[in-house]
């Protein structure tokens, strides 16, 4: 009689647990190898793994997961905890993992092993293929783990896949481009997975990463019981600083950041304003920022990026106050040229008849003269407002100047980029904006000197922030005669 109830109650906590991965992770124990370890440990279902578990299950049919962290989160476990739990409980499905190599292909598969293992054995579905590279159940599905290659997997229909460390598996691009079908024609899932390779600038994972609007993140700080001083004890035993920063990143901006040594502006003074960012007190329009509204007798300084697109470049407008250099508003969207103008012409009227310095279609620019359109639009805009005179121009030296805006030249970008990176690493200017934080850490020397965006990084930002900078120079805040339609502005 005992015996049936038992059971009778093994039957059904196996159902309850093969309809809820959380329950199942009640009986998951994963290897903790000595010396330090135990040998067995129990996984733990910390905050952050339901939290990544919650971002896995809203993954769409035949779409991707993202997710880039920090290392020893528990999420490898928390993964095949999942695939040991699905293939026990989905018949047919077919879970591919695919590793950096060989070893640690393997390693997955022996984890896998280790998991299922360790369950009570009414947990237990026995296994038809059990080696070094695959296990298969009864009734249930296959985990298979394969060395990142361009032809991983490519012969096979994915109910899941892993694509674990992505950052570092040279062939990623070509690999993840064969994966893609196996999880569109089945409505499938992908979970690309990785810490950052710190011996790269750009790669095309940071660049699926970057461009995912599904994206998932986890820093160091996440785990229990990691503090500042658990963080600076690991720091002082690492014998590579770079190494250590990308696979401990505290947050989503040093983790894709490049090595200090390639960075164009100083990290340490960027990564200070990360840690006081403030979000915007509104949004206006879905286009600006608005971080401080303008103070009676306030003076501001706006610099502008008017390219525009469909695709690639953004427009971005910033406001900075131009005693203190803190950021105030940012305009940031892909606007027509006249919506532009009238945005800027209006982001000028509420900062107090702002000065602005607005970017002519410049050196390596395909804008087909848009920009070029933008300030002179600005510039009509501006006939008919009271101020009229607060417009840098071009050729402001030639005593009757006729060219708004500012050109971007490969004398000017120079000068403009070096003076805005002082600024910084004085703490002279303070952005507020934290996209506008990512482009500046994503803004590095190429391998011949260069300055520019890290490949798949954006810009936009960073020259509305030099130009600004530059603005500091030139503003004038004085009024003119109605009757003038040209001025000639001189610095403040």
């Amino acid at each position: 009689m005992m015996e049936q109830v038992l059971l009778s109650e093994n039957f059904l906590e196996r159902e309850i647990i093969s309809r809820d991965l959380i329950s199942f992770f009640d009986y998951v124990r994963i290897p903790d190898p000595p010396p330090f370890g135990s040998g067995t440990a129990v996984f733990e279902p910390w905050p952050h793994i339901l939290r990544l578990h919650k971002a896995v299950e809203s993954v769409a049919p035949g779409r991707t997961l993202p997710h880039l962290k920090a290392r020893k989160l528990g999420v490898t476990s928390y993964f095949e905890a999942r695939f040991v739990w699905m293939a026990q409980f989905r018949k047919g499905s077919f879970l591919p993992v695919i590793s950096q190599g060989e070893v640690e292909a393997k390693k997955v598969i022996a984890d896998c092993r280790f998991i299922w293992d360790h369950l009570p054995e009414h947990l237990r579905t026995a296994l038809l293929v059990d080696n070094a590279t695959t296990i298969t159940f009864k009734d249930g599905g296959t985990i298979h783990a394969f060395p990142a290659t361009s032809k991983a997997g490519r012969s096979y229909t994915g109910t899941e896949v892993l694509v674990d460390e992505a950052d570092f598996h040279s062939e990623f691009e070509s690999s993840y481009n064969a994966l893609l079908p196996l999880i569109q024609d089945s409505g499938g899932k992908m979970f690309v997975v990785s810490t950052a390779n710190p011996d790269v600038l750009d790669s095309p994972f940071r660049q699926l990463y970057q461009n995912a609007d599904n994206r998932f993140f986890l820093g160091y700080f996440e785990r229990p019981n990691r503090t500042d001083r658990t963080y600076l004890q690991a720091l002082e035993l690492a014998s590579d600083v770079a190494r250590f920063e990308k696979e401990n990143p505290k947050n989503e901006h040093e983790a894709l950041a490049p090595p200090r040594t390639r960075a164009f502006f100083d990290v340490d003074s960027i990564e200070q304003m990360d840690v006081d960012l403030i979000p915007p007190r509104d949004i206006l329009r879905g286009l600006v920022s608005v971080w401080q509204y303008p103070v009676t007798a306030g003076r501001y300084i706006i610099g502008a990026d008017t390219a525009w697109g469909k695709t690639g470049s953004y427009n971005c407008a910033t406001v900075v106050d131009w005693q203190t250099g803190n950021q105030v508003a940012e305009l940031h969207g892909r606007l027509h040229p006249d919506e532009m103008a009238q945005e800027v012409i209006d982001l000028h009227k509420m900062y107090n008849h702002a000065y602005m310095g607005l970017e002519r279609a410049g050196e390596g620019q395909e804008r087909d003269g848009d920009s070029v359109v933008v300030v002179d639009k600005v510039q009509q805009m501006l006939q008919e407002c009271s101020c009229r005179n607060r417009l840098y121009y071009h050729d402001r030296n030639t005593g009757t100047p006729t060219t708004p805006g500012w050109q971007t030249d490969g004398k000017t970008r120079p000068v403009m980029l070096a003076e805005f990176a002082e600024a910084i690493r004085n703490r002279l200017i303070v952005i507020r904006c934290r996209e506008g934080i990512g482009e500046l850490l994503s803004f590095i020397r190429n391998e011949q000197g260069r300055p520019q965006a890290a490949k798949g990084a954006y810009d936009d930002r960073v020259m509305a922030y030099a130009l600004a900078w530059q603005m500091r120079k030139y503003a004038s805040f004085t009024s003119l005669s109605p009757t003038r339609k040209v001025f000639v502005p001189t610095s403040f």
